[in-house]
């Protein structure tokens, strides 16, 4: 059967990508001739109240310059290259909670109890998470990055930016673990 693959949703890395740029626009031009700035600081105050620059202006541009950097070529390189978050195949579960730049963590299927999703509370926030649960011997990390433990032996994803749900992920995980094991690829575990 057919391998679930869950890769981080385009439009929130192009969005992200996207977002860099307007930072990356007004750290330049801090440091360099400040047309829209000086356009800003007319705009804003009166010519009497004019703000002058000072030296942490052009720390702070460069921090603001460094950060929009970073969101355009980070949400560029997860368009042309995406990352892996999530696999299931015949071996077992792939998650990517080790961090980036980190290879996935497989979880084989004799170590997985129970697949499902929900929402967890954020601070207010009701995020949608698939939840794992696993039986003793796994090797997910005890601090997981993108994900977070609800119960010793229960592991939340946070989906958020997953370009599918995890309704849809749970399914066909479903249907994979079943076709698996009536292949034979899953193997049945031994009552001690």
């Amino acid at each position: 059967m057919k391998p679930v693959v869950v890769r981080r949703s385009a439009m929130r890395m192009w969005t992200m990508a996207i977002g860099g740029i307007p930072l990356v626009i007004l750290g330049v031009d801090v440091l360099t001739q400040r047309r829209i700035t000086n356009a800003l600081r007319d705009i804003l105050f009166r010519p009497e109240d004019t703000q002058i620059f000072e030296s942490r202006d052009v720390i702070w541009a460069i921090v603001i310059l460094g950060v929009g950097l970073l969101f355009a070529i980070w949400g560029v390189k997860e368009l042309l290259f995406p990352s892996l978050v999530f696999r299931a195949d015949d071996s077992g579960i792939a998650l990517n909670v080790r961090g980036p730049f980190q290879p996935a963590v497989l979880v084989p299927w004799q170590f997985v109890d129970d697949i499902g999703t929900g929402t967890v509370d954020d601070e207010g926030a009701y995020l949608e998470v698939l939840w794992l649960r696993f039986l003793p011997g796994h090797r997910v990390p005890a601090e997981p990055w993108g994900s977070r433990w609800l119960e010793p032996s229960t592991l939340a994803l946070l989906s958020g930016d997953w370009e599918i749900s995890p309704s849809e992920v749970v399914d066909s995980v479903i249907d994979l673990a079943l076709e698996s094991a009536r292949t034979g690829a899953i193997e049945p575990e031994i009552e001690q």
